[in-house]
């Protein structure tokens, strides 16, 4: 794991970030690949940009090669695809510790992914812990969504990273989850 650099990710990254992405969706895999996690969506190189834009992500590269990523981005609502458009009307009605999500600094964390060759390995908490260092003090909440059936996902975010699920909901007969949790105040 040593060999591997991780860093604040810059729009340079987004060409090789929406390559590794677009080949790790729903639609793009397996039946039997998806039960390792898959992100959910499209992505494309403008799109991309404007996330990494909105809000410091992270990316690891082992020598050229991308390794993982995490992408946090705070768009206008009318950037989003119409399922985070869905889930940005729900902010005021979901809650985290007691408070509507809406009532906190937040930002949306993902879409997150950690290549096959180097699952296992300890990157992904790695790339959580140095988003939460870049974005301590600068906001008070990350939110995540999870389609219901990645189940790969779910555990590692809730059992290794400690989100919490906040909310469900159905967007085109498709369930997923809503997670949030606490920026670390500590940089």
């Amino acid at each position: 794991m040593n060999e591997l650099t991780v860093r604040v990710a810059s729009a340079d990254d987004a060409p090789a970030i929406v390559a590794l992405a677009n080949q790790h969706t729903y639609q793009q895999l397996s039946v039997a690949d998806r039960r390792n996690g898959f992100l959910t969506g499209n992505f494309t190189v403008p799109a991309l940009a404007a996330m990494l834009a909105s809000v410091p992500g992270q990316v690891a590269y082992h020598g050229e090669e991308l390794a993982g990523f995490v992408i946090n981005s705070r768009l206008a609502p009318e950037r989003y695809p119409p399922l985070v458009q869905h889930i940005c009307g729900l902010l005021p009605t979901l809650l985290f510790r007691q408070r509507p999500l809406a009532d906190y600094r937040w930002f949306f964390y993902g879409p997150v992914l950690v290549a096959p060759a180097y699952r296992g390995q300890g990157l992904l908490p790695r790339l959580f812990e140095a988003s939460q260092q870049t974005l301590a003090g600068r906001y008070g909440v990350g939110i995540a969504f999870i389609a219901a059936e990645n189940t790969a996902s779910r555990h590692v975010h809730t059992h290794k990273l400690g989100l919490e699920v906040v909310g469900e909901l159905e967007f085109s007969g498709t369930p997923y989850v809503v997670l949030a949790f606490e920026v670390s105040p500590r940089g």
